[in-house]
């Protein structure tokens, strides 16, 4: 049988352990949505992220009409020059934007090498 003492230390390394655990999933959860916003391929992507969010959406749009999340990325090669994007600016029938998504993307691409 337990005692009072072993049975406090217990409860107490039982809660311990739940804070630990759900503090290292709140922290992947964190670092998930930081790291959603990071692209490498866009080299001016600091100062402009309402502008990548608004040429991402497009991205994401044609992933989910297609149910392929390989598509996001596919979109997004290159700082969304490629073929793949503009296959997603028909499939998402945004064509009508077509000149200012090409002034956004080359905004987000300038001095890509």
């Amino acid at each position: 049988m337990m005692s009072r003492t072993e049975s406090r230390y217990s409860s107490q390394r039982t809660w311990l352990l739940s804070m630990v655990v759900l503090a290292a999933l709140w922290s992947i959860s964190v670092q998930r949505a930081t790291a959603r916003v990071i692209n490498d391929d866009c080299p001016n992507l600091i100062g402009n992220r309402d502008l990548y969010k608004k040429v991402e959406w497009i991205c994401e749009d044609c992933s989910n009409i297609f149910r392929n999340t390989g598509m996001a990325t596919l979109c997004r090669k290159n700082c969304f020059f490629n073929e793949d994007f503009l296959w997603c600016v028909y499939a998402t029938e945004r064509t009508e934007e077509m000149s200012q998504l090409r002034q956004w993307v080359g905004i987000l691409g300038a001095g890509r090498e």
